[in-house]
């Protein structure tokens, strides 16, 4: 996205640190035969789930022809920055997209931080520049929503959300189909993420790598989970093309169709759980000895699900495992770390951990030779010392 502030996004960086064969960069990777190309190059009015898609701005080419070639189905590409910037490639970049068979749709890099007034003067000056440049009426005009250029992120979470759907307001008003493009922790910490999807519900285009570097294909053990999320970033280098990569959850179109995508909760994700799971009812309450073991595979319906005030899976009718079990809890490193097998010993090959580092932690913390660790990975842990 905003080329300056790539490494503030949501980059899980324990995945890369801590992989064991079954996590790996590899792992994403197709072969290029699997690629689909997009030969029919006819004007794209919709794209189906699960499409891949990319994002530009000045610093990419201006033909997209290589990026369809690869297999992506749309292009959100920059149009404006605050309200005196426009990118000099996009009228080309969104022509490129257009005759290429892609689904266009544009961005704008936000700079009005939790300022409601300086929104609405941002939305008037993207949808100015998204007509300009060739935007058709009807598609998606995403706010991006981030660090950088001055972007207060710090205004609060009430007041950042109203001054974004003051944006998103406008877009929809002149025609268009608004988005909220951020990363996974600002959506979590730093926005009511919860009041724009009341507002503008599966409108949340999020952030978040299982690592930085090449990544082909998403691995949806990794998908940053929540409540309307339309689309999915997972790169910042999508099949070597030096571009992010995203794909959509829901169905994505622009014209005569709906205004917005039907409800996230549809969607079912399969996701490892790290840690034995109880299973528990919509109230919270444990559903007697049944439970999840470690290492299985669920299917989780929807996004996060807040009970209690404890963040909670759906995996079937009126059953809920806690999140922190299948996505881990986020603590910070206070030492240099080693990683350790299930039977305490040091695991040969892997490097340290360095201070510093946030790493999700899986379950409560087990003993093992009188020492207690929190598991980090399948068959992997880390000394809770080093967290403290």
């Amino acid at each position: 996205m905003h080329k300056s502030s790539k490494k503030v996004l949501n980059v899980l960086a324990c995945a890369s640190v801590l992989a064991t064969t079954a996590i790996s960069v590899n792992a994403f990777q197709n072969d290029n035969s699997a690629y689909t190309v997009n030969a029919a190059k006819k004007k794209r009015r919709s794209v189906v789930s699960r499409s891949y898609g990319v994002d530009v701005a000045n610093y990419q080419s201006s033909s997209l022809k290589s990026h369809a070639n690869a297999g992506a189905a749309f292009a959100i590409v920059k149009v404006s920055e605050g309200v005196s910037y426009r990118n000099p490639k996009a009228a080309a970049q969104i022509s490129s997209a257009k005759a290429n068979g892609m689904l266009p749709m544009a961005y704008h890099f936000a700079l009005f931080g939790a300022k409601s007034a300086s929104a609405k003067a941002e939305a008037n000056y993207a949808i100015a520049s998204a007509k300009a440049f060739g935007l058709p009426k009807g598609s998606y005009i995403a706010c991006d929503w981030e660090t950088g250029d001055g972007n207060n992120v710090n205004g609060g979470k009430n007041a950042s959300a109203n001054a974004i759907i003051a944006f998103m307001k406008k877009v929809k008003s002149a025609g268009y189909k608004p988005l909220l493009y951020s990363g996974a922790s600002l959506l979590n910490n730093n926005i009511n993420t919860a009041k724009v999807n009341s507002a503008f519900p599966n409108s949340l285009w999020v952030a978040s790598y299982a690592t930085m570097g090449r990544i082909d294909n998403p691995d949806f053990n990794y998908f940053p989970s929540m409540d309307g999320v339309a689309i999915w970033q997972f790169t910042d280098n999508w099949r070597g093309l030096n571009v992010d990569g995203n794909i959509s959850l829901l169905p994505l179109s622009y014209g005569s169709a709906s205004s917005q995508a039907p409800k996230a909760s549809s969607i079912s994700t399969k996701k490892t759980v790290m840690s034995k799971s109880y299973v528990y009812d919509k109230n919270g309450q444990r559903k007697g000895t049944e439970y999840r073991k470690a290492y299985s595979k669920v299917n989780v319906l929807g996004g996060a699900v807040a009970i209690n005030g404890v963040q909670y899976y759906r995996i079937g009718e009126n059953s809920y495992i806690k999140l922190e079990n299948v996505d881990g809890a986020k603590r910070i490193l206070k030492h240099t770390a080693s990683v350790y097998d299930k039977n305490g010993r040091l695991v040969s090959g892997t490097p340290s951990v360095a201070a510093g580092t946030t790493v999700a932690t899986y379950g409560n913390p087990r003993t093992i030779n009188n020492k207690s660790y929190y598991r980090v990975n399948k068959g992997r842990y880390i000394l809770v010392s080093d967290f403290n």
